[in-house]
């Protein structure tokens, strides 16, 4: 999820007419475990009056598609076999924002190289901005959770710049910044991790370079919007100023 949509391993066939829905449902299903059919129906066909005739072909298509594993249990148990007539994935079926909160609780809390290489290994699950390339007319109800991860990424991202900077890291630390970009290349708050990286490495042009693809950017939001005044002050300190002379 965090980037394209993506599901690896699963066994079975889908026809391309119910792959989206199918995607869909076990998306919502990894972060909605244990839901009943009204929050489905109310998730995939929002607005929408649903019966089984509709929902039902899809959720059986899905749990076909994902198939078992080696245990020989379905990835998607059949309702009536989960004990509390709830829908939910095996616990075989793993995602990478779970994994990523877990590496990121770990690694916000240890303040040692332990914690560095959770924080670390949390950014390497990032390959873009969460949910990216979804059907506009899908996953509403997918964006809060977008947010949050959104806003985790680049909590995590600017912790680890930091402590990478902090030790004189400045690859570490601009791997870090340009890693939480990838989820929000708007974020100045990283933008400003990576220039002062740059001024600590002395790199004047990679700092002028950076200034200017942040320029860019702002300039591609809602037909332009200004740098934020934090941004633009820490330019102003960290960038040469033109030498004048009297004449």
């Amino acid at each position: 999820m965090l980037g394209p949509i993506d599901i690896k391993g699963a066994s079975g066939r889908i026809d391309s007419s119910r792959r989206s829905a199918a995607i869909e449902l076990t998306v919502f299903l990894a972060l909605n475990p244990g839901v009943d059919h009204h929050a489905i129906d109310a998730a995939l066909w929002p607005g929408r009056r649903v019966d089984k005739g509709l929902r039902n072909p899809v959720i059986s298509c899905t749990r076909s598609w994902l198939g078992k594993g080696l245990d020989g249990k379905a990835h998607l148990p059949r309702v009536q076999d989960t004990g509390d007539s709830r829908y939910r994935l095996s616990s075989a079926v793993t995602c990478d924002w779970t994994r990523f909160q877990r590496l990121a609780r770990t690694g916000l809390a240890q303040h040692d190289e332990d914690g560095d290489l959770a924080l670390r290994r949390a950014l390497a699950l990032v390959r873009g901005r969460p949910f990216t390339g979804i059907d506009p007319q899908r996953y509403a109800w997918a964006e809060p959770v977008i947010q949050e991860m959104v806003s985790a990424i680049v909590d995590v991202a600017y912790e680890l710049s930091t402590r990478c900077r902090e030790t004189n890291d400045i690859p570490g630390a601009l791997w870090a910044a340009q890693r939480g970009l990838l989820a929000a290349e708007e974020s100045e708050i990283l933008h400003r991790q990576i220039f002062l990286a740059h001024h600590t490495a002395g790199d004047i042009a990679a700092l002028r370079e950076a200034a200017a693809s942040l320029a860019h950017i702002n300039e591609q939001l809602l037909g332009g919007v200004d740098m934020e005044a934090e941004t633009a002050e820490l330019l102003r300190n960290l960038l040469p100023r033109p030498i004048t002379r009297a004449r």
